[in-house]
Formats: C-alpha cells, sequence, structure tokens
C-alpha cells in the first residue's frame, strides 16, 4: 500500500549566503494526520538537516515560541495540524527579521 503524502514548499533564506528568500519543495510520506512541527522535524532528520526552525516548544499551545505562517495564516506548529494528501505553503511568521529560513528575531515584533 502506498503511502500518503505531504507536499510542503518552505520559504528558504539564509542572510550569509542567499541574495533572496526562495521556495523548496519538500514530498514526505506520512501515515497519518501530524502537526506542522513534527513535519518541520520529519524533513530536517530524515530529508535536508540544514532547514533551520526553532526546536523549542511547549505542545500546550500557550507560548508563540513556534510560530510559523501556513498557508498565509499565522499558526502555532506544535499544535496545527496537518493532513495526509494535503499541500502546503510554510513562510516565516511576518514582522521580524528573518534570521535563517523559520527562524524570525521576535526583538522588533
Amino acid at each position: 500500500m502506498e503511502h500518503a503524502t505531504i507536499k510542503a514548499k518552505i520559504l528558504r533564506f539564509d542572510p550569509d549566503r542567499d541574495e533572496k528568500p526562495y521556495f523548496q519543495s519538500y514530498v514526505i510520506p506520512v501515515d497519518e494526520q501530524i502537526t506542522v512541527y513534527e513535519l518541520l522535524n520529519i524533513i530536517h532528520r530524515d530529508h535536508d538537516g540544514s532547514l533551520a526552525f526553532r526546536d523549542f516548544k511547549c505542545f500546550k499551545s500557550m507560548c508563540t515560541t513556534c510560530i510559523v505562517k501556513l498557508d498565509g495564516k499565522t499558526v502555532r506548529s506544535c499544535s496545527t495540524p496537518v493532513k495526509p494528501n494535503s499541500e502546503i505553503r510554510i513562510e516565516p511568521v511576518s514582522g521580524g527579521e528573518i534570521i535563517r529560513d523559520l527562524v524570525v528575531d521576535f526583538k522588533n515584533m
């Protein structure tokens, strides 16, 4: 039986190497619904260890450390589900300077 997948386009940007941000696509096999945070961990662990995102989480939807934009909407990645066979776009949250990929400097937010 074939796995379901999540197709994720993630905004990448390393100000030390890249002239401008760009999207990178990933197709991740999944067996069940997972959170955005779990998806980012799978991508980092199994597909692209260079992906940067905040790896601190409360898993209670209380802090805002893990916020990202999912399809244009600001969400907490630790508690926002993604269904199998979805196509999604993940970007850093607006309002702060991008440190790298999905990591944003919260000082000016």
